[in-house]
């Protein structure tokens, strides 16, 4: 049998040997981890390992480290959106105190409570759109891996270890190019499609470049 300890959950469980390699659910939670590989016979035993190349890190050396969190932008990658929310936010309310304190009739009263309205709708959307963006979907590089985390309470993570990756894909359109914001595919040696996708990512070509320095290029 073989331990895991679930990457979300964090509890342990324990899975037969046929699925060395391969990926499990966790029982606990549901969340797919990655089962590691069984080594061949006599190869933890070696000593007459190949030592990595100049400048090449060996990714399954050395504990687990965080290299860095990256969640989707807000205003760099919807800008015109961006206004239009803070636009209804702030203006509504504006609305409401001109007609809450004009004199002479200049703003009509009754306006008062369409403004109040269109205020509270702004901030609901612009919260709603934080959420998503930074408490929904985030992308964790670390040292071995690369993982995308889905979800607040129940959460779903897809990972693809930095030795698998066959090719990273980045996208952006003309407007994106200039605010330095974009899409990111990391498409696994294992898989027929791409397995890891997040949108508007600040930086893309830095993460790429951070993922590149631990592949086994």
């Amino acid at each position: 049998m073989i331990e895991i300890v679930c990457d979300n959950c964090e509890r342990t469980f324990e899975v037969s040997d046929e699925h060395a390699g391969g990926k499990v659910e966790c029982p606990m939670c549901g969340d797919v981890n990655r089962v590691p590989a069984k080594p061949a016979p006599g190869e933890a035993a070696s000593s007459d390992r190949v030592a990595p190349a100049r400048g090449e890190l060996p990714p399954d050396e050395g504990p687990e480290q965080e290299i860095c969190v990256v969640r989707p932008a807000m205003f760099r990658a919807h800008p015109f959106r961006f206004l239009l929310v803070l636009i209804l936010a702030l203006g509504g309310f504006a609305l409401c105190i001109a007609a809450s304190w004009s004199e002479e009739g200049r703003v009509p009263s009754w306006l008062a409570w369409p403004g109040v309205i269109i205020g509270i709708a702004g901030v609901i959307w612009w919260a709603g759109w934080w959420l998503a963006a930074h408490l929904w979907i985030k992308l964790s590089i670390t040292n071995k891996r690369t993982v995308r985390h889905e979800g607040i309470i129940r959460r779903h993570s897809t990972e693809v270890l930095h030795d698998h990756v066959r090719s990273v894909d980045i996208q952006q359109g003309f407007i994106q190019r200039l605010l330095k914001v974009g899409y990111i595919g990391i498409d696994s040696a294992g898989q027929d499609d791409i397995e890891i996708e997040i949108k508007d990512i600040p930086g893309p070509y830095e993460v790429k470049k951070l993922i590149d320095r631990y592949r086994a290029m």
